[in-house]
């Protein structure tokens, strides 16, 4: 039995509380049961298990081998039976990956109101990189954890969110593998990096939060608006144009009288005929002869 603070994996700020850590030493492993409080009414302990594969001290190597194998759905199948006996719990199909990468879980109804979560994670480094005796090592990890009232994302929080601290003392034990590059274009000008708000950070502890965790800073680039368009503008109303009524029936039409008023202004149903137009006297070819204006001429 250690205390909390000997632990070697921790669940995220903000809990789940650790009770105890039990300790057990083998000849190729160490592994941990953190035990964490409960107040769920589902039988059991909650915890988080982790199997350090590594190279142990001499006086260790003596002792009991922990068998080393991966997890199988036959394996993962009986301890969620034994670890929720009677209760529905079902392996969830999802792909999910933290910060250490890929996990599964299982998930259901327990006593009362409780969620329970049954969490497997295996941290190797990929085989490409465990050559030349470098990146070696293994680490197992199992999370039981039951919430009364609680989500499914809320417990996932915890699965997402848990911190190892434990290693060996060996250049060549590193079960994360190499670690990615810096981008390239971190600390170039022209390439902004902006921080990432609280409610953008996917199932942060105690969130309910369903999207990736980002696994370096997010560089993102403004939005460029499109041009505004021109609002269009409302045509330019049209005058009015007042058509006079028709004369009446038979009569011949007359030349209006210029009275220097538009014709839009004349009344259509004043009823007043259009004034006879002056008579105008055209002189005959002779009187424009060169001989002056003879007696029959006007």
């Amino acid at each position: 039995m250690l205390s909390p603070s000997e632990a070697l994996v921790f669940p995220p700020p903000g809990g789940p509380e650790i009770v105890t850590v039990v300790n057990r030493t083998y000849s190729n492993a160490v592994t941990q049961q953190v035990i964490l409080r409960s107040e769920a009414a589902t039988p059991g302990q909650n915890y988080i298990k982790a199997e350090f594969f590594g190279p142990q001290q001499a006086g260790d190597t003596g002792g009991d081998a922990l068998a080393f194998s991966g997890f199988r759905a036959s394996s993962v199948a009986r301890e969620i039976r034994a670890e929720f006996p009677g209760e529905n719990i079902a392996m969830s199909a999802n792909y999910l990956q933290n910060g250490y990468g890929a996990f599964s879980y299982a998930a259901g109804s327990g006593r009362g109101d409780d969620t329970c979560l049954y969490g497997w994670q295996d941290i190797r480094s990929p085989e490409s990189m465990r050559q030349d005796f470098r990146n070696l090592g293994r680490i197992k990890v199992r999370l039981r954890l039951c919430q009364s009232g609680a989500s499914v994302e809320r417990l996932l929080a915890v699965m997402y969110n848990y911190t190892i601290t434990g290693t060996y003392a060996s250049p060549s034990w590193n079960p994360y593998g190499t670690p990615q590059a810096v981008d390239k274009n971190l600390g170039r000008p022209g390439h902004p990096v902006y921080p990432i708000k609280a409610d953008e950070v996917p199932m942060r502890p105690g969130g309910e939060v369903t999207a990736s965790v980002p696994s370096r800073p997010v560089r993102r680039t403004a939005a460029v608006a499109p041009p505004a368009q021109p609002e269009p503008q409302p045509l330019p109303p049209v005058a009015a144009v007042s058509i006079p009524s028709p004369t009446s029936a038979g009569a011949p039409l007359q030349p209006a009288r210029p009275t220097g008023r538009h014709l839009d202004s004349v009344p259509a149903d004043s009823g007043r005929q259009p004034s006879q137009a002056p008579q105008v006297s055209i002189p005959s070819p002779a009187c424009l002869s060169g001989s002056g204006v003879t007696s029959g001429c006007r």
